[in-house]
């Protein structure tokens, strides 16, 4: 009987050391950069929507106070303005339009160097730096790069903080994304941004802005996520990379994902770390 118990009792030990093993062995090879790498795409064509709108607001006039000259858009695109306020609303709105006669649509290569077609419009109730102003910006048949990218988004100017730079509050309340190859995935963030440079000049080329917040979405294969910024994203008007900052993405039921931005190059290099392992990527 004691025989019995003992060759059941080696036996259950030998079986929970090979579960362990093999439970470690697998969360050691988890090296998955898919979901931090779908977080930034929709995190960075966000982005890319509002320098479409603010380099057409800067070249019309018509969010800024002051006038500067600045070319982001292509002559592929066309731009159109509604400064009449609407009755009801007291909204003025301008159009964006991406050359749709060529398949790939419009290449932006002075920008990004992506194709683009469709629409974004934007709608505002008052000048960009002005306290309480609430501009939303929606895209329709918006293409990238053969992508579609449906977005919703409001910008708040919460006006300033102690360290005299405007913030605004940044809602993405929608972000679903059609890929090429049939996949999907949709994303929502919060975010404030912070107005760190060029805000007292008259050009929109040496902006940047300190992004923070959280996000939360669902991965094109099918994974929900939760991201947080843990240290403020970088970006600048003139670059068309994130420049520095990290993000931590938690997928339901895997180990955080740290996606590291770098200290201020404008390049596409990042790295995605999981389970103290660090992965090399480029981000496209």
């Amino acid at each position: 009987m004691k025989k019995g118990i003992l060759k059941f009792s080696l036996l259950s030990l030998l079986f929970a050391a090979v579960f362990t093993f093999n439970s470690c062995k697998k969360e050691q090879s988890d090296s998955d950069t898919g979901v931090a790498t779908d977080n930034f795409k929709a995190e960075n064509e966000s982005d890319r929507i509002w320098d479409a709108v603010n380099s057409s607001a800067y070249e019309n006039s018509i969010l800024k106070t002051e006038d500067g000259n600045f070319a982001l858009l292509p002559s592929c695109t066309e731009v159109f303005l509604d400064t009449i306020p609407d009755s009801i609303t007291g909204e003025k709105s301008i159009t964006i339009l991406f050359d749709t006669t060529n398949n790939l649509g419009c290449l932006c290569s002075g920008w990004d160097n992506k194709y683009r077609k469709g629409e974004i419009k934007a709608t505002w109730t008052g000048p960009y730096r002005a306290a309480g102003t609430v501009i939303t910006i929606t895209t329709h048949n918006y293409f990238v790069n053969s992508d579609k990218f449906d977005y919703v988004k409001t910008v708040t100017n919460n006006g300033t903080n102690g360290a005299g730079h405007l913030t605004y509050a940044i809602n993405v309340s929608i972000a679903n994304i059609l890929f090429t190859d049939g996949t999907t995935m949709s994303w929502t963030s919060q975010r404030t941004r912070e107005w760190v440079e060029g805000q007292g000049t008259l050009t929109p080329l040496d902006d940047e802005y300190s992004i923070t917040g959280t996000a939360e979405g669902t991965s094109r294969a099918g994974i929900n996520f939760t991201a947080s910024i843990t240290n403020p994203l970088i970006i600048a008007v003139g670059c068309p990379h994130i420049k520095q900052g990290t993000i931590e993405i938690t997928p339901d039921g895997k180990p955080i994902r740290t996606l590291d931005f770098g200290t201020g190059n404008c390049d596409s290099q990042a790295t995605v770390e999981i389970n103290g392992v660090v992965y090399n990527i480029v981000l496209q």
